[in-house]
């Protein structure tokens, strides 16, 4: 009688990565970006707190289908960020093997993408917040609510500190995963990592937030990815 011996199972093989998004997926978000940046920053006021209350309702003073539009914009344009967060944590994650380092830094890709991407969604949530401010705003001006309109105030001018805590993710998560993996240029990993360092310091912080739109076109254009299956 012939006796059947179990096979043992041979090792499993790693499952692979799956593909990057494609480069002209990267710059054509990126480059949206950089437009509609662009224009919102034409388009905004810049308006403090203590500003005289005549000032703060001219510059609200538009149509109602003007702000509605403008705040659906500002939706899109969350949207957007989310996106491209989501792309760029996916190509640092599926970083070329060529891009991977072998001194042993290479695992800290994973979370330190995924940081990046965190970072991204704080921003949207930011961004989000000053268009909900702006549209409560206009309410108040076209109300003739003055309290409201200071209140209003105060809150908008406060608006800028979660965008540190974005800053501070989105450009060391990057600028790490990069400088751990190759998957950026490293002249581009450090200046990241310099600008994430100066997000919080106050109003150096607004170094990273002016730069942004400029830093995910060249993200775009310079991320090693892994081919298309």
């Amino acid at each position: 009688m012939t006796e059947t011996v179990p096979r043992l199972a041979g090792p499993t093989a790693a499952p692979a990565a799956g593909a990057s998004p494609r480069r002209a997926t990267l710059v054509a978000m990126a480059g949206a970006i950089l437009v509609v940046y662009v224009v919102m920053l034409a388009m905004g006021a810049d308006l403090s707190y203590d500003d005289p209350l005549a000032d703060i309702a001219d510059a609200y003073d538009q149509s109602r289908g003007a702000m509605q539009i403008s705040s659906y914009a500002g939706m899109a344009f969350v949207a957007l960020l989310l996106f491209f967060g989501a792309a760029l944590r996916n190509a640092l994650r599926n970083a070329p093997r060529a891009a991977i380092r072998d001194d042993g830094r290479s695992g800290a890709r994973g979370w330190l993408a995924d940081v990046t991407l965190l970072g991204f969604g704080g921003l949207a949530a930011t961004i989000a917040t000053w268009v909900v401010t702006d549209l409560a705003m206009w309410k108040a001006v076209d109300y003739g609510d003055e309290s409201t309109i200071r209140t209003v105030a105060v809150i908008s001018d406060a608006g800028f500190l979660p965008l540190m805590a974005a800053m501070v993710a989105v450009y060391l998560g990057t600028g790490l995963a990069g400088l751990a993996t190759g998957a950026i240029p490293k002249w581009l990993a450090i200046a990241s990592i310099v600008v994430g360092v100066l997000a919080p310091l106050g109003p150096l912080g607004f170094v990273g937030a002016t730069l942004l739109p400029l830093w995910v076109v060249a993200i775009a254009l310079t991320i090693r990815l892994t081919p298309a299956p």
